[in-house]
């Protein structure tokens, strides 16, 4: 009897636990929360934007006659404009065109020619370049090339009393460097650099003394860094999610 007894108490337990299993199997399960989605940035569309910064560089200058130097005068000064720009993106690759122009008072002063004082002004200058960059997460890696252009003012004076002055937009090439970062929606903002070389350029020089007016040649260069922000037009940046 005590065997009869403890079998049925054993086949009672195995009951009892594979009910309870069967029923934990019945009830339903919780699901597990979805992962936080990353945001895929789309850069391709058009784009404008403001920008301030600083430039500096060397304005040299010669008699275009006889190659005589005059003066070599380190400029600097402040610079702010706007650009407008339009990008095609082709998976971490995007491609870009964009013109920038900015008003500036980088501008010099050096003696020159024993008795006289040169000053020199860039009052606007700007560039139109193409670019290529590399996304990373919400950053834009890119580099740039292609035309620059200046307004340069030159003015010669002796004891205060201006003698004589020339200006003269001059056209040159670039090349410059960067970061894009995505802020949120269709803003972004950026700090870039600039380099233009804007070769050798004759200028008129006029002047009030009768017989005064003289040819000078200029040679100019300019370092830029810019910090700007963009604004995309059309759809938000956020392309998707992965």
């Amino acid at each position: 009897m005590r065997i009869v007894s403890a079998l049925l108490l054993a086949s009672t337990s195995l009951f009892t636990v594979g009910s309870q299993a069967a029923y934990s199997a019945d009830l339903p399960t919780k699901a597990r929360p979805a992962p936080i989605a990353a945001p895929v940035w789309n850069w391709s569309g058009l784009y404008i934007g403001a920008h301030v910064g600083a430039g500096w560089g060397t304005i040299e200058s010669e008699f275009a006659a006889v190659g005589f130097p005059i003066a070599s005068a380190s400029v600097n000064g402040f610079l702010g404009g706007g650009q407008i720009g339009y990008n095609i993106q082709n998976g971490i690759v995007v491609f870009g065109v964009e013109a920038d122009a900015s008003w500036s008072n980088i501008t010099g002063t050096t003696p020159c020619l024993i008795a006289l004082s040169c000053q020199r002004d860039i009052d606007f200058l700007g560039t139109i370049t193409g670019r290529v960059g590399v996304t990373a997460d919400r950053a834009l890696i890119y580099v740039k090339g292609g035309a620059a252009w200046a307004h340069i003012e030159h003015e010669a004076s002796a004891f205060g009393f201006p003698v004589a002055s020339a200006d003269k937009t001059v056209w040159g090439w670039t090349v410059g460097t960067g970061v894009e970062y995505a802020i949120t929606g269709n803003w972004s903002t950026k700090i870039e650099y600039n380099f233009m070389d804007f070769g050798k350029n004759t200028l008129a020089f006029s002047s009030p003394i009768p017989g005064g007016g003289v040819n000078v040649d200029t040679t100019s260069y300019v370092h830029a860094v810019k910090f700007g922000v963009n604004y995309r037009l059309g759809s938000d940046m956020i392309a998707g999610r992965y």
